[in-house]
């Protein structure tokens, strides 16, 4: 049997208890700062940090590799027994001890800042980050390297802003790409927007490239509105290149691209984006617009709309034909139908 079929046979043992004993390890220590627990992964485990400031009360869990980790090996997961080891990261250390069970261990920390990299942060023209912004920077792995780049990107970010940045997934890569389709001047906050309406760099650049030139703030109501490069690209394919403000009407009016091929195939390709909208508003289909060219009319837009207010439908249409009343034009139409000809 290979090392790694060992190791998965522990795990499945470990696994097999691990609740009882996860159960017990927190009853021993209702307020447990730290616990370990076995990752699927041969070479990480699985780690959850409680904290408290006096104000919030948090808990993070996930799986870090062991070599963040001094004085620990997975062995220690096998049988009881004390524990005392250390998490590190660049910007501090946990210096954790409690006790192992079968399969887990838990117990309390002492948070231990690295002083060498509040001075580095320094240097690179951040203010310094208290005790509490310390921790949050070591459980989410910021270091030098990330301070570092958004720096060189030119953002003016705090030490707070380092941390909201993380928090929300905002990468080098994502602020690179982002200056690289154009964008110089977003700001810390800014990133952070986007990130949080899953704004990506395909879209900034789609942006871009359609001709848009957009604050932050304006292209996460875009996407809030649920607009998206595919969604551009197809108004594009009919002639449409709305304001970012119409864009995001359309979209909250339910005009889609399979709406306005409808109109098209049925002669209506040239509408200004009011009247579309106004169509789509009061629920003028394709369906309708089409049946209505089939039995020979030739609305206007507006008349479109005011059939439908006054609840003329294509049946309806028909009907009033075959009763020998052909040549009725819109209005005439939305006569009958009001006075409840039918």
């Amino acid at each position: 049997m290979g090392d790694n079929s060992k190791y998965f046979t522990i795990v499945a043992v470990i696994l097999g208890v691990m609740a009882a004993a996860t159960l017990l390890a927190f009853n021993e220590d209702r307020h447990a700062g730290w616990q370990l627990r076995p990752s699927l992964d041969l070479n990480q485990v699985h780690f959850v940090v409680r904290h408290s400031n006096g104000f919030d009360n948090w808990v993070s869990g996930r799986d870090v590799p062991l070599d963040r980790f001094r004085g620990f090996s997975l062995s220690m997961l096998a049988s009881p027994g004390p524990a005392k080891f250390e998490y590190v990261a660049e910007a501090g250390r946990l210096i954790c001890e409690g006790r192992f069970l079968v399969g887990t261990g838990s117990g309390s920390y002492t948070f231990v800042a690295d002083r060498a990299f509040v001075s580095t942060l320094q240097q690179m023209g951040y203010d310094t980050p208290d005790d509490d912004q310390l921790f949050s920077m070591l459980m989410m792995d910021i270091d030098r390297a990330f301070a570092r780049g958004i720096r060189d990107a030119g953002l003016r970010a705090s030490s707070r802003d380092l941390i909201g940045l993380k928090i929300h997934g905002v990468t080098l890569d994502f602020v690179r790409e982002a200056r690289q389709a154009g964008y110089q001047n977003f700001t810390a906050d800014d990133y952070t927007q986007l990130r949080i309406h899953g704004v990506d760099t395909n879209f900034l650049r789609d942006l871009k490239d359609a001709g848009y030139d957009l604050r932050a703030g304006d292209i996460a109501q875009l996407r809030i509105h649920g607009v998206d490069s595919r969604y551009m690209r197809d108004l594009r394919s009919y002639g449409l290149k709305p304001e970012a403000s119409d864009l995001s009407q359309m979209r909250i009016h339910g005009v889609t691209p399979d709406y306005l091929k409808g109109l098209k195939d049925a002669g209506y390709d040239n509408l200004h984006l009011d009247e579309i909208n106004q169509l789509r508003i009061h629920g003028v289909e394709p369906r309708f617009v089409q049946e209505a060219k089939r039995l020979g009319y030739d609305f206007t837009p507006e008349e479109l709309a005011q059939l439908r207010i006054h609840g003329v439908d294509a049946a309806y249409l028909k009907r009033i034909q075959d009763a020998g009343m052909r040549n009725l034009n819109a209005e005439q139409i939305a006569k009958l139908r009001i006075h409840g000809v039918d």
